[in-house]
């Protein structure tokens, strides 16, 4: 799945302590623990920089990380706003990030032993431990799916695909 890419899933909070101590926010359910590196992109974009995770530990919906390399709180808040970045290998295999779904074609059955393209998932988010895809139908509807397994018969992020079998009066309130 997507193996070398990067996915947005948190960003770099305050300095913790005066050792070089970092928060990192997530905006994503991270993996724990989190991956020996990760990657960090300036504010105001560039070039991600690897770094070594040293120590990370969770505190209160946070990380709290410290670097190879980032010795001091000086150097902590020098990073401070920084985009976390992960490769893909850190997630679950069987669930991509949800940073890799917006874009991706959304097609439902039609009835007629073929498939009609419903619309593209322009975000993903995950409140309360329920994955919700927002779909913007051909014609700007807004669809709220629960992204459960029941109802994704597949999912091909490479091809920037999904086919779905909504639950019933779930299209109907949205397109009628």
């Amino acid at each position: 799945m997507l193996s070398g890419q990067l996915f947005p899933a948190g960003r770099i909070g305050k300095a913790h302590g005066i050792r070089g101590e970092l928060v990192l926010v997530p905006d994503v359910d991270m993996p724990a623990p989190l991956p020996a590196e990760i990657f960090l992109r300036p504010a105001q974009g560039g070039t991600p920089r690897p770094y070594t995770v040293t120590q990370s530990r969770q505190h209160h919906g946070t990380f709290i990380v410290a670097l190879e390399g980032v010795e001091d709180r000086n150097a902590a808040e020098t990073l401070r706003s920084h985009a976390v970045l992960l490769p893909a290998e850190a997630f679950p295999s069987d669930e991509p990030p949800l940073a890799s779904l917006p874009g991706i074609r959304v097609f439902t059955p039609d009835g007629n032993s073929g498939e009609r393209e419903l619309g593209r998932i322009a975000s993903a988010e995950r409140p309360a431990g329920q994955t919700i895809w927002s779909i913007i139908s051909e014609d700007g509807n807004e669809i709220l799916f629960p992204a459960v397994q029941e109802f994704i018969l597949s999912l091909d992020t490479e091809k920037g695909e999904a086919r779905i079998a909504p639950p019933p009066g779930l299209l109907e309130l949205y397109l009628s």
